[in-house]
């Protein structure tokens, strides 16, 4: 399908607000129309390489939206859905999330590839290119494809202009002010 997204295809550049042509989810993949995403700071790491990434790349990782599709396997999420996404992965089944630290998932070793967990491949292309997402996600667009990993399901009263928030800059100060605080 072709959606726009937002593209840095070089360092200490803007973002490209670009036609891009997007994949269907492949299994365990999740296709979400972005509602709402958060700017957050560590996008701005991004454009100057503080956070080293794989160009070019789709910005965004704090984000809501509504599930379009889902891939094979996916069952505990369906079309109509509301989530939010977390900016680390949670499996669910490695060491790291079977005993309560799901914010160092195995999956998480693949955040600056900016490719998909399954198959190390990308479902974002523009200009006859893979593009790779700001950690596995890509919220700087009207649609993303996200490992189901990445999604939290919500309850659809819920405003995903406030929940976009919760993946990342409302977690990170909580867990500031309760473990560093």
């Amino acid at each position: 399908m072709k959606t726009k997204a937002a593209i840095l295809w070089e360092l200490n550049t803007p973002w490209s607000v670009e036609e891009i042509e997007l994949d269907a989810p492949k299994a365990g993949e999740v296709l979400v129309k972005i509602a709402a995403s958060g700017m957050c700071h560590s996008d701005e790491h991004v454009v100057t390489g503080d956070l080293p990434f794989a160009m070019p790349i789709i910005g965004g990782h704090e984000g809501a939206g509504v599930v379009e599709a889902v891939g094979p396997g996916v069952s505990w999420l369906a079309p109509g859905d509301h989530v939010v996404f977390g900016f680390i992965p949670s499996c669910g089944r490695c060491p790291s999330c079977s005993t309560g630290h799901s914010n160092l998932c195995d999956m998480g070793a693949l955040l600056g590839t900016g490719k998909q967990i399954a198959d190390g491949t990308s479902r974002h292309h523009a200009q006859g290119q893979d593009i790779s997402t700001m950690c596995l996600l890509g919220t700087f667009a009207h649609h993303t494809v996200v490992n189901e990993a990445s999604c939290i399901k919500i309850e659809k009263d819920i405003p995903l202009e406030k929940a976009c928030l919760l993946g990342c800059g409302v977690v990170t100060g909580w867990g500031s002010s309760v473990y560093a605080a």
